[in-house]
């Protein structure tokens, strides 16, 4: 779209020279460790997975991968999914056999995928054929990686009780008799 730039032409300022801008000490140490809190914030996250040296699109693959091994779409958002892969991630940046599992893994679910559907594996669009993938692979050890670190870190996670309708342990209660009645998702 086109724009008349003539409409705006008296309601513009003249920009004050920069010799008229001051700039104290305390301002500039706030602005820069507002920059670096910032940059920090910003790139922190990719560093885990980055150094495992998986890259956005492996990182991608896996994250669909755990939402297809234990999906709750309906009511899970992605977060607590990216907290288990990211952890795994973060675990193989300093085991090399983690690593090389990782690797390993991620290479042979993409062959795979490549070999039975033309395309990469997040790229497949329909979960069933996603999950006959991966129900080529769940009797290996990358497979029963992720999976038993979905398993821990979403049904072993507080936070995420009461999604679940869970209310906790019970047995320093006497137990919940009603429990069963908010379960909605089984």
């Amino acid at each position: 779209m086109l724009y008349d730039l003539t409409i705006v032409k008296d309601h513009y300022r003249e920009i004050a020279p920069i010799s008229d801008f001051k700039v104290s000490r305390r301002s500039l140490l706030a602005s820069t460790a507002f920059l670096a809190l910032a940059t920090a914030t910003a790139v922190g996250p990719t560093g885990s997975w980055a150094a495992a040296g998986v890259s956005a699109e492996q990182r991608l693959a896996l994250i669909r991968m755990a939402r297809d091994i234990y999906p709750h779409d309906d009511f899970l958002p992605d977060e607590p999914y990216v907290e288990v892969v990211d952890s795994i991630l973060k675990e193989a940046e300093s085991n090399d056999d983690t690593r090389k599992l990782v690797m390993d893994g991620l290479s042979d679910l993409e062959a795979r995928a490549q070999k039975i559907y033309g395309s990469s594996f997040a790229a497949i669009a329909d979960p069933n054929k996603r999950e006959g993938v991966l129900r080529s692979i769940e009797l290996t050890g990358f497979f029963q990686k992720f999976k038993g670190g979905l398993l821990m870190g979403l049904y072993n996670n507080k936070s995420l009780y009461p999604k679940f309708g869970y209310d906790g342990s019970s047995w320093e209660q006497g137990g919940f008799m009603d429990s069963f009645d908010k379960i909605g998702w089984l």
